[in-house]
């Protein structure tokens, strides 16, 4: 079980009320945003118990939010998005105020297995793996901006903080705290990740086709001399239109050699492949 206060401090608070839209939304912001990070770390739905209780302190308005999953190997899900520890320890808090609101222009795999974050002004830092899809994800900024850019971008509504629960607030350890002035480091994006797709030029090939398609480039199957298939788009349009004017008619007996592309998406590391040039028969 993990529990954790989450905050709002600010002039509007003193009379202790709060726009009630802002409420609903951050609080719909909080379960969008654990119920995606714990998806991503394995977690199935049936194992997740979220409870809240609210209520105004002078000034404020927090949250006790307590938590209750089954994650391998004891990973706790609040450390991970930053309201469990200090944002300094590589929470995704953490790598988002290291982005500045900037967008990511790739992110690509390490040798080690983790991920290299590159940012659209050339700047780089190394994560977990597991930070690839929850720093793309738009879902997870859109919740980020519900939980702590909105509210902020109140006004009267100055701090944003992730406390422990104490019960003396002089005995609580603050891991979070955001102001107005970095509230943009949450704000949702349309676009998170410029560069999804990494090209990679595979080694020359000799294959044979297995299915092409006069009416569409995509869903050819070709064969490699090793038994190997793929499914490929046929980028090359001097052959393409060759094809299609019937000057190919021993297409499914000729061996052709080609240039295939791999095309990964960065993200969820789906892979497909396009033939950008196909040479005369063999």
């Amino acid at each position: 079980m993990e529990q954790v206060i989450l905050r709002y401090d600010g002039e509007a608070l003193v009379e202790h009320s709060m726009n009630l839209k802002l409420v609903a939304d951050s609080l719909q912001g909080i379960e969008a945003l654990v119920r995606e990070v714990h998806e991503e770390m394995g977690g199935k739905e049936e194992e997740l118990n979220l409870q809240i209780k609210g209520g105004f302190q002078k000034g404020s308005f927090e949250f006790l939010f307590t938590l209750g999953q089954q994650l391998p190997d004891g990973i706790e899900l609040l450390k991970i998005i930053g309201f469990g520890s200090p944002i300094a320890a590589g929470s995704l808090m953490a790598y988002l105020e290291w982005l500045k609101g900037k967008k990511i222009q790739k992110i690509t795999m390490t040798e080690e297995g983790d991920c290299k974050i590159v940012t659209e002004d050339g700047e780089d830092k190394v994560a977990p793996s597991y930070m690839r899809p929850l720093l793309a994800s738009t879902s997870v900024r859109g919740a980020f901006s519900k939980i702590i850019s909105k509210p902020l971008r109140d006004s009267g509504i100055e701090v944003f903080e992730a406390l422990s629960t104490e019960e003396k607030k002089a005995d609580r350890t603050q891991y979070v705290s955001v102001t107005t002035a970095n509230e943009k480091n949450y704000r949702a994006k349309n676009t998170t990740v410029i560069d999804l797709i990494d090209n990679k030029p595979m080694d020359e090939k000799v294959i044979t086709f297995l299915t092409v398609h006069k009416d569409k480039d995509t869903s050819w199957r070709v064969e490699d001399v090793d038994g190997i298939t793929y499914t490929v788009k046929m980028e090359d349009e001097d052959f393409l239109a060759n094809f299609r004017k019937g000057n190919e008619p021993d297409i499914f007996v000729n061996a052709y050699a080609v240039e295939i592309v791999e095309k990964e998406n960065t993200i969820n590391l789906d892979k497909t492949y396009s033939i950008v040039k196909v040479y005369a028969p063999e």
